[in-house]
């Protein structure tokens, strides 16, 4: 018969205690050895965080890559680099733009293909309130030529909640570049009021040709 889970936690107590309560059996060590002279003295004067390793050196940090070394740009007349330091440290460099500066457009670059194109394409959509393309709405997707290379253009309009925001903005649009590859992946983002993104429009595509490798001077 099997015990009830009540009558079996009961049993597995009992054996504790008779176990903690039984006689002590030990018999005292009546035999000892000499030390190989090949082994290691053993150190009895040590701290146990010392003998068990708890304070040992913290491994040094890596430094983190500069990927903002590695490219230029120019940036467009009337905008400017944000003085708001990026949270999550993403951004290459981090622009504002209109009366308000409710504009912004920044540059980030990831290695690797980065969750690829469809994943990204469809995740700026969610951030506008959108639902996510089919397979064949992101084949059909046009291309610009950007980095010496084509990258994938998108342009949304919805109501805009980004990262860590409490509300959605209203009235909304966003332009984006999506440049994916197996060594690393490059976005350009641009988001604002509609009509000061219209506005905008050619400056983000000056800005997206202006992005280039920033090689060293001879």
């Amino acid at each position: 018969m099997i015990a009830s889970p009540p009558r079996l936690a009961a049993c597995l107590a009992a054996s504790a205690c008779l176990a903690a309560c039984a006689p002590d059996s030990t018999e005292p060590i009546t035999e000892s050895r000499e030390l190989s002279q090949y082994a290691r003295p053993p150190a009895v004067d040590i701290s146990s965080a010392t003998r068990f390793y708890d304070d040992a050196k913290p491994e040094t940090p890596q430094p983190r890559m500069d990927f903002r070394s590695l490219l230029a740009w120019t940036v467009p007349q009337g905008w400017a680099e944000s003085s708001t330091p990026d949270p999550m440290g993403m951004r290459l460099v981090d622009l504002r733009f209109g009366p308000n500066q409710e504009g912004e457009c920044y540059i980030s670059l990831l290695p690797g293909p980065s969750g690829g194109l469809d994943a990204n394409v469809n995740r700026w959509r969610s951030q506008m309130g959108l639902p996510p393309y089919t397979a064949e709405e992101l084949a059909s997707l046009p291309k610009k030529p950007f980095f010496n290379r084509e990258a994938t253009f998108v342009a949304f309009d919805g109501d805009f909640k980004g990262f860590g925001a409490e509300a959605a903005k209203t009235g909304y649009r966003m332009l984006g570049l999506i440049n994916s590859a197996e060594q690393a992946t490059i976005f350009v983002k641009l988001t604002g009021p509609k009509a000061l993104v219209e506005q905008n429009a050619a400056a983000f595509d000056q800005f997206c040709q202006s992005i280039r490798p920033n090689l060293p001077k001879e």
